[in-house]
């Protein structure tokens, strides 16, 4: 058989099969484009593979056989680009968090500076807050205040350290 017979029979079974192809990749696949995707290698290995066929037989079986294989091949090439996937993203996450860490000394740094420039009273309300176990009102009761203006002060305290940091950080000596 010359080649453009071949080709023209391959392509006349091709097209009276493929929409029974296409929904058996359908059948395997759920999504529509990964299932384009399959058809096509599918269609490309049997004009590959055409001379294998033997005419007067079921052309849509041999597509199928043929078609499962490629489902099989998709598949285990989304694994391995999900774990590839997931290596970068896990060196991705990696590189981020190391250029955090930096950060957080850098805040931390900060901070601390920060609370020696408090004056004595708000150092000691911070100081008595953090305590394990402590509270506002816990707090309160041991300053002779009342919650409401124990949690006023903490809040403003926090206002000033939250300033004072981004200053530090933020200054031509630090990052941005």
């Amino acid at each position: 058989m010359d080649t453009t017979d071949q080709h023209d029979q391959f392509m006349r079974l091709f097209i009276q099969h493929q929409p029974r192809i296409y929904a058996y990749i359908r059948t395997l696949v759920f999504n529509r484009a990964d299932a384009e995707e399959v058809l096509q290698e599918v269609a490309s290995v049997l004009w590959r593979r055409f001379e294998d066929f033997t005419p007067g037989t079921h052309f849509d079986r041999w597509a199928f056989t043929i078609a499962y294989h490629q489902v099989l091949y998709h598949r285990q090439k989304a694994r391995r680009d999900a774990l590839m996937l997931h290596g970068d993203l896990v060196e991705t996450l990696a590189d981020q968090a190391a250029e955090e860490s930096g950060r957080l000394d850098e805040f931390r740094d900060a901070l601390s500076e920060c609370v020696t420039q408090l004056g004595a009273t708000d150092r000691d309300l911070l100081s008595r807050r953090y305590e394990s176990g402590a509270n506002n009102r816990s707090v309160a009761s041991a300053v002779g205040r009342s919650e409401s203006a124990v949690s006023r002060a903490l809040h403003r305290i926090y206002r000033v350290l939250l300033e004072c940091i981004r200053s530090k950080i933020e200054s031509p000596g630090g990052a941005s």
